[in-house]
C-alpha cells in the first residue's frame, strides 16, 4: 500500500467518524440544550392505605416523529420520572397498573411549548396536568384492560 493510499484511507475514516459522532451525539438532550422544549415530569402519588392495587405503575413514552424509539420505566407509587421533550412532536404516555391502562398526551407542542416544565400527576383516579406543579387539571382516566 502506497503512502498516498494510506493517507487517503486515514482521512476518509476521520471524516466518516466525525460525521458519525456529530449525528449521534447531538441527538442526546444533554448535548444540545438549544433543542430542549420542556422537561416533562411524571409524578405518582403514594397510594391510600385502603387501596389494594399493585405497588408499581409501568410507564411507556413514545414520540410521534420517532415511533421506533420509546422510553419505558416502572415507578413505585410515590416516585417520579422525568424526560426532556426536544422535538416539536406529540409525546404519548401510556401506563399499566395491574388490570388498569391509561394514556395521555405527555407533551403537546401547541399546548406545552413555552412552559419550562410540564407536570403529570398519576393518581388512582386519573392523570392530571400542571405547568406550575400546584394547579392540576384532570385530563385522562384509568380504564380496564
Amino acid at each position: 500500500m502506497s503512502m498516498s493510499s494510506s493517507v487517503f484511507i486515514i482521512i476518509f475514516f476521520l471524516v466518516l467518524s466525525t460525521y458519525y459522532f456529530k449525528t449521534t451525539l447531538t441527538f442526546s438532550p444533554h448535548e444540545d440544550h438549544n433543542r430542549r422544549l420542556a422537561t416533562v415530569h411524571i409524578i405518582t402519588t403514594p397510594l391510600p392505605k385502603n387501596n389494594s392495587g399493585p405497588g408499581e405503575v409501568k410507564i411507556r413514552l413514545t414520540n410521534s416523529k420517532q415511533s421506533y424509539y420509546s422510553l419505558e420505566t416502572t415507578l413505585k407509587w410515590g416516585n417520579d420520572y422525568q424526560f426532556v421533550a426536544e422535538e416539536r412532536a406529540l409525546y404519548y404516555g401510556e401506563a399499566l397498573w395491574g388490570t388498569y391502562v391509561g394514556s395521555w398526551h405527555a407533551f403537546q407542542p401547541k399546548r406545552d411549548a413555552g412552559h419550562g416544565s410540564v407536570f403529570w400527576l398519576v393518581k388512582p383516579n386519573g392523570f392530571f396536568l400542571s405547568w406550575d406543579n400546584s394547579t392540576w387539571v384532570k385530563k385522562s382516566i384509568w380504564e380496564y384492560e
